[in-house]
């Protein structure tokens, strides 16, 4: 009978509470719900006495709260405009469940913008909702504050917020383009105006993509202008910040931009020293041989395989062996040991390939380079 009554007590509360109405139940000083704020009075934390843990959840989830805002705040060079009354309120229930679910409304006020979250079961709760939650609350509430008097701001999508908090991690960034390179690569990436308008927030693999467009916004200092446009007055438009971003305003030119950008990216050191899958595939990719000249086949590509015969005599082979193994240490530098490795160990084949190597000489350095790419593929 008791758990009856309290499970009701508690649906009340939460009704109440999603009107944005006060709970208004006459308490004793000592049983009132117990409230931590944040330095600058943004974040409050209401906590419900939970049994058998008198330090309760208060600060705990200030102090995660405090710590992803101030995170964006450094990463996007943000400060919230000042305003007396609390943005973000936390509602920090008893926790008798393993509920994960974090609840999230946002109620406009004479005041400004209140969001308010519940956590059911605090110490249940789901991380990475909470962590958007509260990204989404603060960039609402910066909107809000920013807009003159009597404006009414525009919405940042969810998933600009999404992105925002992939886009705020090095490593996060890195892999995001490791997994557009390889759509792109395979003509799987959407056409880019449609990326920058018609995203979803999206799990697993695919949430890559809001976080690559809104690396790409940071990397042009676009972040602020973003927001400040939405305090404004003014709608989304992906159209707009597809022009902002890559410098045109015809949509077919903005995807060959894109394609531009995804171009120097395929050619750069993402993680120093680190060769990652993409790493790999592309150096695999690009061992074969052009010739080109008199007599050479026009667009005839040779394996690696394939020049061993042929290199005492084919001159238009050994010219494309000489000049790949010019290219060939700006294909593994600062891409890690093994990667250096089996670069220079296809160096010295091609230059011997180049000197007209006879196959008895050509074989074993060929196998030896392919021995330690293999190892690097199987990885």
């Amino acid at each position: 009978m008791k758990r009856l009554l309290f499970g009701f007590l508690l649906l009340a509360f939460a009704t109440h509470a999603q009107e944005g109405e006060s709970l208004v139940v006459r308490r004793k000083p000592s049983e009132m719900p117990k409230l931590a704020s944040s330095a600058d009075g943004f974040v409050e934390v209401v906590a419900a006495d939970v049994p058998g843990d008198p330090m309760g959840f208060r600060l705990p989830i200030l102090g995660f709260a405090t710590r992803s805002i101030r995170e964006l705040e450094r990463v996007y060079k943000l400060e919230m405009p000042r305003r007396d009354e609390a943005g973000l309120a936390i509602h920090a229930l008893d926790g008798r469940t393993n509920d994960t679910r974090v609840v999230a409304r946002a109620f406009r006020r004479e005041t400004g913008l209140v969001t308010r979250i519940w956590l059911p079961s605090p110490g249940y709760s789901d991380i990475d909702l909470l962590r958007f939650e509260i990204a989404k609350a603060y960039f609402a509430s910066w909107i809000e504050r920013a807009a003159p008097k009597g404006t009414v701001p525009g919405t940042l999508p969810d998933w600009f917020v999404q992105g925002a908090l992939r886009a705020a991690d090095a490593q996060t960034v890195h892999d995001d383009v490791r997994f557009v390179l390889k759509l792109w690569s395979s003509a799987r990436l959407p056409f880019f105006p449609a990326l920058c308008t018609d995203l979803r927030v999206a799990k697993g693999p695919a949430a890559a993509l809001p976080g690559y467009v809104v690396s790409y916004v940071r990397e042009k200092h676009l972040f602020k202008p973003v927001l400040e446009r939405l305090a404004s007055g003014l709608a989304w438009d992906g159209a707009w910040l597809a022009e902002q971003l890559t410098g045109e305003s015809d949509p077919v030119q903005q995807d060959r931009a894109s394609d531009e950008r995804l171009s120097r990216l395929a050619r750069a050191v993402l993680s120093p020293g680190l060769a990652s899958d993409w790493d790999v595939q592309v150096f695999a990719s690009r061992l074969w041989l052009y010739p080109a000249g008199r007599g050479a086949a026009p667009g005839r590509a040779y394996s690696f395989a394939e020049s061993v015969p042929l290199a005492a005599t084919n001159v238009q082979l050994r010219a494309a062996a000489a000049k790949k193994a010019l290219d060939m240490p700006r294909y593994v530098l600062g891409r890690g040991e093994t990667m250096m490795e089996a670069g220079e160990a296809y160096r010295q084949f091609l230059l011997a390939v180049a000197r007209g190597g006879e196959p008895d000489e050509l074989s074993p350095l060929l196998k030896k380079a392919d021995d330690i790419l293999g190892a690097l593929l199987a990885r």
